[in-house]
């Protein structure tokens, strides 16, 4: 078993836009960009990009209760390259309730989000976004 996380959930936004969207976090209504926000040691914002007509945002913010520790494995994730991010940042599916096939079907084995999907990142101030686009649907959700 594992200590306790280092970030936790605080919370999700599901957004609705004609284009796809950037640097999220710099949104006046982001929660990055709330008091609440500009006073937590760090945020990871997570927006998960569905390309349809029109698009969805699914963005999730993570936060740190403390600093990040110098040189600890979260810090060179924050400050490091692109190139680090995507060799490290791993999509672990989870269906909590649901039916059984659908449970099967999604499956529990984690992926490199980097290596499957554009991502892109953007870091500022106390945060952290990773911006995911064409994640597929449907059927081309095997090449994941």
């Amino acid at each position: 078993m594992g200590g306790n996380p280092l970030l936790k959930l605080i919370a999700v936004d599901w957004f609705k836009v004609d284009k796809a969207t950037d640097k999220i976090a710099l949104h006046p209504k982001s929660l990055a960009q709330s008091d609440a926000g500009k006073n937590l040691p760090f945020i990871l914002v997570i927006n998960l990009e569905i390309p349809a007509k029109p698009n969805y945002s699914l963005v999730l913010y993570y936060a740190a209760e403390r600093p990040v520790r110098k040189d600890s494995l979260l810090e060179k994730f924050a400050d490091g390259t692109d190139q680090f991010r995507d060799a490290r940042f791993k999509l672990i599916p989870s269906i909590v309730e649901g039916y059984w096939m659908v449970k099967r079907a999604v499956g529990t084995k984690a992926c490199l989000l980097g290596k499957a999907v554009t991502c892109k990142y953007f870091r500022q101030d106390n945060f952290l976004e990773d911006q995911d686009r064409e994640l597929p649907i449907g059927s081309k959700q095997s090449y994941i």
